[in-house]
C-alpha cells in the first residue's frame, strides 16, 4: 500500500504504525493522558503544534486507533474525532453538536439548542470518559468566538472525564491560545522538524512499506545520509516534504525525476501562494527577502536590505514567527552569538516556491536545480542530461558543479567524493570564521551560506570540535591551491601559523610545515620541522610527519635545490619502508620520487636503476594496471629517454 502524504487518517492502523518513526516518545505521552482519563484527576489537555506536513494528523490518527484498542479491552473510553476541516463549526453550539455526533446514535441532534446540547453532552460524560480529537483547533476556537471559548473553559473545568487533544499549524501570540479564555488549558507539544538522521529512518520505513528492499539497504549506507544532509535545507525537515523528496530515491531515469519534482512542487505552490496572500505587503516583502537569502539574517540586516525601520522589522519578524513563517536559526554556535541579535530563516524552506515559480518565466526552477546539484555528480548529470525534459535542468547544476561555487566545500565537509575544484577563497572565509568562533565570536560563521554552515556543524558536532575541521580545510586548500606562488599562499601560511599558535599540537605544527614548504619558505619549513622531533619523540615517523616531509622534499625539487631534494627523499623513503613496510604505496611512491630526484641531481644511471626496481615491486604488489604502476612505468620511460639523450 502506498502511503497517503496528505490524508493519513484514511490509512489503516497497521499501516500507520508501520510508517510511524521518530515521534514515539510524544505518542507515549499522549497515550498516558488517555489512560489516566476517568481516574478522577483533572486531565491534561494537549495541543500539537507544527506546520503543514509535520505529522500532526498521523499522530492524532494513531491516538485514535490505540484508544479504540484500549476501549475494545474494556477501558470504556469513547472518542469524538472532529472534522479535519472544521468549516461547519461556527459557534459553541456547533462544537458541542460535532462532539455528540460521534457519541450518540439515532438522534436528531440538529434540533437541539445550545443549552440542550450541552446538557446532553454532560449526560453522556456521566456514562464514561470521552476523548475529543480536535484538528485545526485554532480554526475551531476562532469559529466559536471568545464567548464560546469561555463556555468551553467552563465545561473543561467541570468535566474531569473529558480530554481534548488538539492540533494547530501555528501558535500566534495574539490568537486563541494566548491571553484569551483558554490560556493555560493546553500543554503545548511542538513537532520539531526531522534531522537528516531521522529523515533517513523515515525514508527507510517508507521503503519497507513499499517492499523496496534494495532501497532500504541503500539507505543504510553512509552515502545515503550524506545525500540527505546535502538536500536537507530544501525540505526543512517536515515529514511530508521528506516523503515528497523521498520519491526521488525510487526514480531511476533523471527525466522522470525532473518531471516528478516539478509535479510535486507545482502541487505545493498554491498552498504557499494562498498563505502569502493573507500577509500584509510589508510582511510579504520581509518573507521575500529571506526567501532570496542564502543564510539566516538578523533584524538589523533585514532592515538594511528592505529599507524598513529596524523597530518595524523587529515587530514584523515577531509576528511572522508567531504565524509560522519564520524561525530562529538553530545552530551549535548559539552561545557564541550576541544574545541581543537573533538570526531568522524561513520555517518552511519550500515557501520559496511561491516566489520562484513566478520568477522562473520558463527558466529551470531553482529548487529543482538545487536538488539535482546536491543529489547527483557531474558524470550522472552528463549521462542523463543530453536530451529530453531533464536537459535544461542538468545544464545548470553542471555549471554549478564545474564552477567555483559552494557545492565543492559542502560536499568535502560532508564526506562526499570530490566532484569539482572547491573555491579556495570560500575555504579561507570558512577557516577565518572558525578562527573567530575559537575566540568566542560566531557572527562570521552565521555570515556563511547556510549549506556551508550546516556542513560545518555536522562535522564539528554539538561539542564543536573545530580543530579537526580547520585542519581539513587547510589540507583541502593546500591540495586545491595549484601554483604555490599564488597571492593567496601567504594568507594561508598566516592561517596555518594562527592555528599552530592556538593549538600547539603535532598536527598543527606539521600543517604549518606543509604550508611553509608550499609557499617556498624553505628555511622556515626546516626550522618548524626540526621542532617536531624535539618536542615529541618519534613524531617524525608519524604518517602526518612523513607527508609533511615529502612536501618539503617536493618543495626543494621545485626550488631547484636538487641535492637537498635527494637527501630529503632518501630519508623519507627509508623511514616509510621502516615504518609502513616495503610494499606500502607510500613507500613505493617515495622511492619513485627519489629516482626522479637522482635524475635531476645528475645521476641518471642511478635513477634508471632505482626506477626499474620500483616498477618490478609495484607490478608485483599492485598489478600492471594500477594507476601507480602506470605512473612509475611512465617515469622509467622518461628516464631512459634522458639517458639515451645524454649518451648521444
Amino acid at each position: 500500500m502506498r502511503p497517503s502524504r496528505f490524508t493519513p487518517s484514511t490509512m489503516s492502523a497497521e499501516h500507520l504504525e508501520e510508517l510511524f518513526v521518530v515521534r514515539e516518545p510524544l505518542l507515549d505521552q499522549l497515550m498516558e493522558r488517555v489512560q489516566e482519563l476517568g481516574s478522577g484527576r483533572s486531565p491534561h489537555h494537549a495541543l500539537l503544534v507544527g506546520p503543514r506536513g509535520a505529522g500532526k494528523t498521523h499522530l492524532v490518527a494513531l491516538v485514535y486507533h490505540r484508544t479504540r484498542a484500549l476501549a475494545a479491552k474494556g477501558a470504556g473510553i469513547r472518542i469524538a474525532w472532529l472534522p479535519e476541516d472544521p468549516w461547519t463549526i461556527v459557534s459553541y453550539r456547533h462544537l458541542v453538536l460535532a462532539v455528540l455526533q460521534d457519541l450518540v446514535d439515532d438522534e436528531d441532534l440538529g434540533a437541539l439548542g445550545e443549552e440542550e446540547a450541552v446538557a446532553r453532552l454532560r449526560s453522556v460524560l456521566e456514562a464514561g470518559p470521552v476523548l475529543v480529537l480536535m484538528e485545526n483547533a485554532d480554526q475551531v476556537l476562532e469559529g466559536v468566538g471568545e464567548l464560546g471559548q469561555q463556555r468551553l473553559r467552563h465545561l473543561l473545568q467541570t468535566q474531569p472525564g473529558l480530554l481534548v487533544i488538539g492540533s494547530t499549524r501555528r501558535l500566534d501570540h495574539d490568537r486563541v491560545f494566548q491571553d484569551r479564555p483558554l490560556l493555560g488549558y493546553f500543554d503545548v507539544m511542538r513537532l520539531e522538524p526531522f534531522t537528516p538522521e531521522q529523515a533517513v529512518t523515515m525514508l527507510s520505513a517508507l521503503a519497507g512499506a513499499q517492499g523496496n528492499e534494495e532501497l532500504r539497504k541503500e539507505l543504510e549506507t553512509p552515502g545515503a545520509l550524506v545525500k540527505v544532509r546535502t538536500v536537507a535545507h530544501l525540505a526543512g525537515g517536515q515529514p511530508r516534504l521528506w516523503a515528497l523528496l523521498g520519491d526521488a530515491l525510487t526514480v531511476e531515469q533523471l527525466d522522470d525525476l525532473v518531471d516528478l519534482l516539478l509535479i510535486r512542487l507545482d502541487n505545493l505552490t498554491p498552498y504557499y501562494q494562498e498563505r502569502l496572500a493573507h500577509l500584509s505587503p510589508q510582511h510579504r516583502f520581509i518573507v521575500s527577502e529571506l526567501a532570496g537569502a542564502d543564510r539566516p539574517l538578523p533584524v538589523k540586516e533585514i532592515a538594511r536590505r528592505t529599507q524598513i525601520g529596524q523597530r518595524t522589522v523587529a515587530k514584523a519578524v515577531g509576528d511572522l514567527s508567531g504565524r509560522g513563517w519564520l524561525q530562529p536559526a538553530d545552530t551549535v554556535f548559539a552561545d557564541l552569538l550576541d544574545r541581543r541579535r537573533t538570526y531568522y530563516e524561513l520555517a518552511a524552506p519550500l515557501a520559496r516556491l511561491a516566489f520562484q515559480i513566478k520568477e522562473s518565466r520558463g527558466e529551470p526552477l531553482r529548487l529543482v536545480v538545487d536538488f539535482l546539484t546536491g543529489w547527483y555528480g557531474l558524470t550522472e548529470l552528463r549521462t542523463a542530461g543530453q536530451e529530453g525534459s531533464a536537459a535544461p535542468y542538468c545544464a545548470m547544476p553542471m555549471r554549478v558543479l564545474s564552477g567555483d561555487e559552494t557545492a565543492g566545500p559542502v560536499q568535502q565537509l560532508t564526506s562526499l567524493p570530490v566532484r569539482r575544484r572547491p573555491s579556495v577563497a570560500l575555504l579561507g572565509q570558512v577557516e577565518d570564521a572558525l578562527a573567530a568562533a575559537r575566540r568566542g565570536d560566531a557572527e562570521p560563521v552565521m555570515d556563511l551560506p547556510s549549506t556551508v554552515r550546516q556542513a560545518l556543524e555536522h562535522r564539528a558536532g554539538p561539542e564543536r570540535r573545530l580543530t579537526p575541521v580547520r585542519l581539513d580545510l587547510l589540507t583541502l586548500a593546500l591540495r586545491e591551491m595549484g601554483v604555490p606562488h599564488e597571492p593567496e599562499s601567504g594568507q594561508w601560511v598566516e592561517r596555518a601559523e594562527r592555528l599552530d599558535a592556538e593549538e600547539a599540537s603535532l598536527e598543527s605544527r606539521l600543517m604549518l610545515v606543509r604550508w611553509l614548504a608550499s609557499a617556498r619558505r624553505l628555511d622556515e619549513a626546516e626550522a618548524a620541522l626540526a621542532t617536531v622531533g624535539v618536542t615529541v619523540p618519534g613524531a617524525l615517523d608519524e604518517p602526518g610527519a612523513l607527508v609533511a616531509r615529502a612536501g618539503l622534499a617536493e618543495a626543494y625539487d621545485a626550488a631547484g635545490r636538487f641535492q637537498q631534494a635527494v637527501r630529503a627523499w632518501e630519508a623519507v623513503a627509508e623511514d616509510c619502508e621502516r615504518v609502513l613496510g616495503a610494499e606500502h604505496l607510500c613507500t613505493l611512491t617515495s622511492r619513485s620520487n627519489l629516482a626522479i630526484a637522482y635524475q635531476k641531481a645528475g645521476d641518471t644511471e642511478k635513477a634508471v636503476s632505482l626506477c626499474g626496481a620500483v616498477l618490478e615491486d609495484t607490478v608485483r604488489v599492485l598489478g600492471p594496471d594500477h594507476p601507480a604502476t602506470l605512473t612509475v612505468c611512465s617515469n622509467l620511460e622518461f628516464l631512459r629517454r634522458q639517458t639515451a639523450g645524454a649518451g648521444g
